[in-house]
Order: C-alpha cells, then structure tokens, then sequence
C-alpha cells in the first residue's frame, strides 16, 4: 500500500511538471497579419505575448495578452485590446482547480471595458504524446462598462475545454472552446471558439495559422451577433 501510495504521488508530480520544472518560466511573442469581419472589417497588422510560470509542483499560472489596430483614411476600422491570467491548482494527475480574471476593451463590440473575475474546476481527459484534452466548469462574473452609456453586471455558467493534438515534433493543432450562460435569463449565452494551426521553423521560431469566432446570442444593442478574426504570424518561443 505504502509503495502504490509513493508511486501516485510520484506519478503525480511528474505529470504536473511535465512541461515546466518549479521556478522555469516559459515565454511567448506573435507577430503577424489579422482580418476580421463582423462588427468591424480590417485588415492590420497584431501583438500576442503570453507565458507560463510553474510556481510549484501543483501551482501554475498563464498570461495572455493581445492587441490590433485597425485605420483606413484617418477612420479607425478595428481595435481590440485583451489580457488574461489564469491560476492552477492541480489536486490529482486529473483534477485541478482554477481562478482567472481578464480585461477587454472592443468598441466595435460595444465595450468600452469589460472585466471579468471566475473560479471553477478542470479534468484532464488525456495526457499524453500525441494529443492533450482538458474540461472545465465554473462561475464567471462580468462587470461591462457599455459603448451606449450603460453599465452591467452579470452571473455566468461557464464551461470549456481545451484541446491540442501533436501531428508530430514540430506541427501541432491547438484549440479553445468557451461557453457561458447567463445565471438569471437562459436565452442569453455566448461562445468562443479559437484553432490555430502552429508548424516549427528553426528551434524558436514557428509559424502559426489561427483562426476565433464569437457568437453573442444578446449582442450590445445595434451590434452584429457573429464575429471572426482570422490570422498568420511568426512566432517566437523562448
């Protein structure tokens, strides 16, 4: 007993740290060409930069942060701004809990800002070489400062899942899939969905296709309900 006991702590700790040893900080920079389509239309030029930091065997943290600008003619065409971090703490090889919290500021949206604070659960289905599969559920709640002059709040069921499937050492499909519902009036939820296609150049070097879609099923009033980014980027990884 006491040796199976040693084995899944062992086992444990070896899943969890996998990617990232306790202290290791893991860094990452985009750089490329963005459309959309929507409630704006542009093409421009985008920043990503996110990272991963392994702060012990069970807690981990990441960080995302993105922008693009869109002017035609002294017009301004698109703008997004986004930040997200998120904290992990993983109780078993399988299960983990998690905290996050993001900004965003889209006019085009109808967002002057919008902040959001939430906590759930993850399970992970598969771990292993070829490809990764996460779940989660949760709380999300939204405070949004709107472009026509109102202030909301709202209470969101959030569920998601992530997955990444490895084509081999150097090519791999990464994917996100987020859907909340609000608490107090069903017919109001909405999706995202992001895939991106990323192949290794040379060690830090790669090129990634991706391509996100919102759906808001109760859009800012006078905005349109879909919107879609399309982008190509040279990444780098170090």
């Amino acid at each position: 007993m006491k040796k199976t006991t040693a084995w899944l702590l062992l086992t444990a700790g070896a899943l969890m740290a996998a990617d990232l040893q306790v202290g290791e900080l893991k860094q990452h920079v985009e750089l490329g060409y963005l459309g959309t389509s929507g409630n704006s239309d542009s093409k421009t030029l985008n920043a990503l930069y996110s990272n991963e930091y392994q702060w012990t065997d069970r807690i981990d943290t990441q960080f995302r942060t993105d922008a693009y600008y869109g002017e035609q003619d002294g017009t301004k065409t698109a703008e997004r701004y986004r930040a997200h971090v998120i904290g992990n703490y993983h109780i078993d090889p399988r299960w983990y809990a998690y905290a996050e919290a993001g900004a965003l500021r889209n006019t085009f949206d109808g967002y002057n800002q919008q902040y959001n604070g939430g906590l759930g659960c993850g399970y992970v289905v598969w771990d292993n070489p070829t490809q990764l599969l996460k779940l989660r559920a949760g709380y999300q709640y939204r405070y949004a400062n709107l472009t026509t002059g109102v202030n909301e709040d709202y209470h969101y069921l959030k569920l998601g899942a992530n997955h990444e499937y490895h084509f081999n050492e150097k090519t791999s499909l990464v994917s996100e899939l987020n859907f909340l519902e609000d608490l107090e009036s069903a017919s109001d939820y909405e999706t995202v969905f992001r895939t991106a296609l990323k192949t290794q150049l040379v060690d830090t070097l790669s090129l990634k296709i991706g391509f996100e879609v919102k759906y808001d099923n109760t859009p800012v009033p006078g905005k349109e309900s879909t919107d879609t980014t399309t982008s190509v980027g040279i990444v780098y990884d170090f």
